[in-house]
């Protein structure tokens, strides 16, 4: 709604790779306390308006991207975190959280030493 308000540029559709995000569910809250107030939106946008850093509070730095260089929040941004999953074949690698990433991982090490051992007993087989 900020956005909108102030005229700014925004990708206002939901992703539809992310059915869970954070902006579905605001957006229904919104609509709900809208239903209870109706002044209720213009109220968080002046609010918002109001807001000041105070002096001596440490802002949060900055990273760069280590692949693209974009600004990021994290060592890797998302869309190259997204981008390196699909290129290893792991597409819900880098959609999920860290203990999920790390069964997936697992899960697909162990099938690859699986089909590594069938592969060497088929060759083995093969040869007597």
């Amino acid at each position: 709604m900020y956005a909108y308000y102030k005229k700014l540029v925004y990708f206002s559709t939901e992703c539809i790779f992310a059915p869970n995000a954070y902006r579905g569910h605001a957006r229904t809250f919104l609509k709900h306390l809208e239903k209870i107030r109706p002044a209720s939106i213009m109220d968080i946008i002046h609010s918002g308006e109001q807001f000041s850093i105070k002096q001596g509070v440490k802002l949060p730095n900055r990273e760069v991207c280590k692949l693209c260089g974009y600004l990021s929040s994290q060592p890797m941004c998302k869309a190259c975190s997204l981008l390196e999953g699909l290129n290893k074949g792991l597409p819900k690698l880098s959609l999920s959280k860290q203990s999920v990433q790390n069964r997936i991982r697992s899960e697909n090490e162990a099938k690859l030493q699986q089909a590594v051992s069938q592969a060497k007993l088929q060759q083995a087989v093969a040869q007597l």
